[in-house]
């Protein structure tokens, strides 16, 4: 019975214990009951043993929040040049233009890379916040010992190596040599940097990180959205107003996107714009004046326009597709500010999520209105079989513009990260024998983006107004939402 009493005892004095020291390093719980024994029978050690014992493995599963995690006894992240990040957007770019990889499936690609290099170097990064409790079942990391030295960059190669090869293995076909012969050189480079057990012991964390990382990965719906044969592209019959493709061979794009987990969205249907203009082959309707509108662009086109749609077509095969391109003038930005690699990672991840979510939006809303594109309108109801817009169509629902919707999103965060009125030369498309542009701001650049879709003669003019207005709510519910520093800002730049 004296047992016993001694027991509820130690059981209550242990977790006062715990509660008031629960941030110091766990050894000091050993410490601490050795002391507190003193005063207790000797058989008792073992209850105390196994009490202490069931809170050390507590608290070391605990889950992470969003308190403060920087490892100061470390070199931080801003010490290094952004230049491994850029090399493996490089290599990704390259993979996702030549696989012909989906629009939609390379945002995801590119902002899941993002969020693992940021979250690899958030413990070098004083005043920033893990994404942690922020995206969307994104609940836990592992993270470094604080007692201990690391190397954010050996870090950051081996999480965001481990997390392409994940997203990549089932698109480069043989090609996955590129991405580890460039984390072995980024590797190399490290070992003879820092000291080898730095090197062992920041190789080991970023493989505990890639590998909780890929499994919130896993659980975005991917998987479940690869099941194309279910979907059933809607009869016309009585229904003209609805889409079909336009081309033989096309199959519908990612009809089930919508589904993808979103990173800071409720859901798609969070910034739907219903379509506001009724559908009408009437000569004097307002539908028909909007698809007057491309055929007139596409009689009289300028060479400045026809150059424009071209630029922007950012076709899959050719090109890394619009989220690709907009990562190619991010880049750019990157390296004329000369960004360290504290500012490279956080613009890679707030940009890359933005995208993503994007998509997200604009797929909802694409198949749930399933509008008609204007090449079967001018096919059909105009009696002109033999029209073909300048930009081939793409095999998905006209409204709304997605190049809207995603440019939006993409120069209102880079805007927010380099400021207004930012100019630069954006020279993605160069090696397909496009000249390069003058881009005075990310904001006009996405604005020749969205109107390059009506001088190609893929959308109607509405449909760029509602891909703007939907890009503006995802890009303000991110800004809204997020807390990528700890002073509540997105102050990436310094300015």
């Amino acid at each position: 019975m004296r047992l016993f009493k001694h027991s509820i005892k130690f059981v209550e004095s242990s977790s006062l214990l715990v509660s008031k020291i629960n941030r110091i390093n766990k050894y000091l719980y050993l410490l601490v009951g050795c002391c507190l024994l003193k005063k207790y029978e000797m058989g008792l050690k073992l209850i105390f043993c196994i009490i202490i014992g069931i809170l050390m493995l507590a608290s070391s599963c605990k889950k992470t929040d969003n308190s403060d995690i920087s490892n100061i006894k470390s070199v931080q992240t801003k010490s290094f040049k952004p230049d491994i990040m850029i090399d493996w957007w490089k290599v990704i770019y390259k993979h996702v233009a030549y696989q012909r990889v989906k629009p939609p499936v390379a945002s995801r690609i590119y902002s899941y890379i993002g969020v693992a290099a940021y979250e690899a170097a958030l413990p070098g990064m004083v005043g920033y916040n893990s994404f942690v409790g922020q995206l969307t079942d994104l609940d836990d990391l592992p993270r470094p010992d604080p007692a201990l030295v690391y190397d954010w960059p050996t870090v950051i190669t081996h999480t965001v190596y481990l997390s392409t090869d994940e997203l990549l293995k089932r698109f480069v076909h043989g090609s996955e040599s590129d991405f580890k012969d460039l984390k072995n050189k980024q590797l190399n480079a490290r070992r003879l940097a820092v000291a080898e057990d730095v090197f062992q012991r920041s190789e080991k964390y970023g493989e505990e990180l890639a590998t909780k990382l890929i499994e919130w990965i896993r659980k975005d719906n991917f998987d479940e959205t690869r099941y194309y044969s279910f979907y059933k592209i809607p009869s016309r019959n009585n229904n003209p107003e609805l889409w079909e493709p336009t081309e033989a061979t096309s199959d519908p794009c990612e009809p089930f996107w919508e589904s993808i987990r979103p990173f800071f969205l409720d859901s798609g249907a969070q910034c739907h714009i219903p379509l506001k203009v009724p559908f009408s082959i009437e000569p004097d309707s307002e539908f028909r004046g909007y698809m007057d509108e491309v055929l007139e662009y596409d009689k009289n086109m300028t060479e400045e326009q026809r150059e424009i749609a071209l630029f922007w077509a950012d076709d899959p095969g050719e090109t890394s597709t619009p989220p690709g391109h907009w990562t190619y003038i991010m880049n750019y930005a990157i390296q004329q500010e000369q960004f360290n690699l504290e500012q490279a990672v956080s613009t890679y991840a707030l940009v890359g999520v933005g995208i993503a979510d994007a998509f997200i939006a604009s797929w909802y809303t694409k198949y749930k209105v399933n509008l008609v594109r204007p090449k079967t309108y001018a096919q059909e109801f105009l009696n002109m079989p033999d029209w073909e817009p300048l930009i081939e169509t793409p095999p998905f629902p006209e409204y709304a513009s997605g190049h809207s919707v995603v440019s939006t999103v993409a120069a209102e965060l880079l805007t927010e990260i380099f400021g207004e009125n930012y100019s630069l030369i954006d020279s993605t498309h160069v090696s397909i024998g496009l000249e390069p542009r003058k881009i005075t701001s990310f904001r006009d650049a996405a604005l020749e983006a969205s109107m390059s879709r009506v001088y190609g003669g893929l959308h109607y003019m509405f449909s760029i107004d509602a891909g703007i207005a939907q890009g503006l709510c995802v890009k303000q519910t991110i800004v809204d939402k997020i807390k990528l520093r700890k002073d509540n800002t997105l102050n990436i730049s310094n300015k």
